[in-house]
C-alpha cells in the first residue's frame, strides 16, 4: 500500500478525481450525506490518500491548517473504501496526518467525529470536548488532541 500526501495545488487531475470519487462513494452513496461534500476548504487542504499496490485509491482524508476551519489544525473527510475497512488503513492515515501536523505546525488538532468512531480517535490521543450534535444528519462529537 502506498501513502501519499500533497497540497491541493500539487494534485494531478487523476489523483484529485480518485480522492473525490472515493469520498462520493463513502459519504454520498453509502452514508447518504445530504449536504455539500465538496466545499471551499478542499483547495486550502493538504490531501492524504492510500492506494492499493494494484493502483486504486482505497482511503483518504484532508488536513486543514490552523485558522482555516478552527483555531487548531484539523483532519476531516476521513474515508475508507468498504472492502478495506478493519485493516488498519485509517489508523495508518491518521498517524501520518498527525505526524505531518506536528512537523508542519506543531499545533493542537480539532476534529468533528462521527459518534460511532469516537473510541478510535480516543485511541489516537483525542478527547471528546462537546456534547453530541448533528452534522449532515449524523451524530457527531467535537474532539481535541492537544
Amino acid at each position: 500500500m502506498k501513502l501519499r500526501i500533497e497540497p491541493f495545488d500539487r494534485l494531478t487531475a487523476g489523483e484529485l478525481f480518485a480522492v473525490l470519487r472515493l469520498r462520493q462513494a463513502v459519504f454520498y452513496l453509502e452514508q447518504r450525506v445530504d449536504c455539500e461534500e465538496l466545499d471551499a476548504l478542499d483547495p486550502r487542504a493538504v490531501h492524504l490518500w492510500c492506494a492499493a499496490d494494484d493502483g486504486p485509491t482505497v482511503a483518504c482524508l484532508r488536513i486543514l491548517p490552523p485558522g482555516v476551519r478552527y483555531d487548531e489544525a484539523s483532519v476531516g473527510r476521513v474515508a475508507v473504501a468498504a472492502a478495506w475497512r478493519r485493516r488498519g488503513v485509517a489508523r495508518r492515515m491518521m498517524r501520518a496526518a498527525l505526524e505531518y501536523i506536528d512537523r508542519t505546525w506543531s499545533a493542537p488538532v480539532r476534529i468533528s467525529s462521527q459518534e460511532y468512531v469516537v473510541p478510535f480517535y480516543e485511541s489516537l490521543g483525542f478527547e471528546v470536548v462537546s456534547e453530541t450534535y448533528a452534522e449532515a444528519g449524523i451524530p457527531h462529537r467535537s474532539m481535541l488532541r492537544r
